[in-house]
């Protein structure tokens, strides 16, 4: 009897120790205290969609800066054509490139695609993807596509004057001509009508979210930035933003087990 007392006692002792682990990490929603609501925009004339977000705070604790880009900035190694060229925060697109097949992203089917723009190569893909979501009982809609890249400067400083300047806080989320895949004509910021069609963190719980997670790769789509991968592609997790590979490179990466960063980075480097 007294040794499960004592068993007991060192249980309870065990259990009320503040548990520290969570505070390393980084929650977009909660963690930081001066949260405000900004519009999402493909430029700063034409504002579509809401997007929450947060101030980083000040203290950096252990992690890495893994939103900083590097001292030295290259060209890409391929062809913006190219389905498997890497554009990150090292690989840069010239201002020059832009794709020869842009069509109306609504030749797709999709929702909302009369907005936007996409290489036409992706079109048949996307067709098959939206039709088999829709047979699924699943929305899907587009918020972004492809972005030229005046468009990209336009984007990053209107993102910098909404954040007083703050280059740290806006490096995580929001790429510098450039850099950003959506030039490709090949990168798509997916929606649903289950969240109004907006762009934000909160997609990630939507039907539409968990349907593209289990099956994009099947129809040439991949995520970009994966969760718990910042440190890796230099953005936070962004679980609306998908790009074309196409099928076979898609399925190869897949049963690869990489994330889209490190499969490329093969082809590239």
């Amino acid at each position: 009897m007294k040794k499960v007392l004592i068993l007991l006692i060192f249980l309870i002792l065990i259990l009320s120790i503040p548990q520290k682990t969570a505070e390393l990490t980084i929650n977009w929603d909660t963690d930081y205290k001066d949260k405000k609501k900004y519009k999402w925009v493909e430029n700063p004339q034409d504002i579509i969609d809401t997007s929450t977000i947060v101030q980083i705070q000040k203290k950096e604790e252990n992690s890495i800066r893994w939103w900083e880009y590097p001292d030295t900035i290259y060209p890409t190694k391929r062809n913006g054509d190219d389905l498997l060229v890497l554009v990150n925060k090292q690989y840069k697109l010239p201002s020059s490139y832009a794709p020869k097949d842009l069509v109306k992203a609504s030749k797709s089917g999709i929702r909302r695609g009369e907005n936007y723009y996409l290489r036409n190569i992706v079109i048949p893909d996307l067709t098959r993807m939206i039709t088999d979501a829709k047979l699924e009982g699943v929305d899907l809609s587009i918020v972004s596509g492809y972005r030229s890249y005046q468009t990209q400067i336009d984007t990053y400083n209107y993102w910098l004057k909404m954040n007083n300047g703050n280059t740290n806080l806006v490096d995580t989320f929001s790429a510098r001509a450039g850099h950003s895949q959506h030039q490709l004509g090949t990168a798509i910021d997916f929606s649903t009508n289950e969240i109004r069609d907006k762009l934000g963190d909160e997609f990630s719980n939507t039907k539409a979210s968990k349907w593209l997670s289990q099956n994009a790769y099947k129809y040439g789509f991949v995520i970009s930035y994966p969760k718990g991968y910042e440190n890796i592609t230099g953005y936070k997790h962004e679980s609306w933003h998908y790009r074309y590979i196409g099928v076979e490179n898609a399925q190869n990466m897949i049963n690869l087990g990489k994330i889209l960063e490190l499969y490329l980075r093969d082809y590239n480097l």
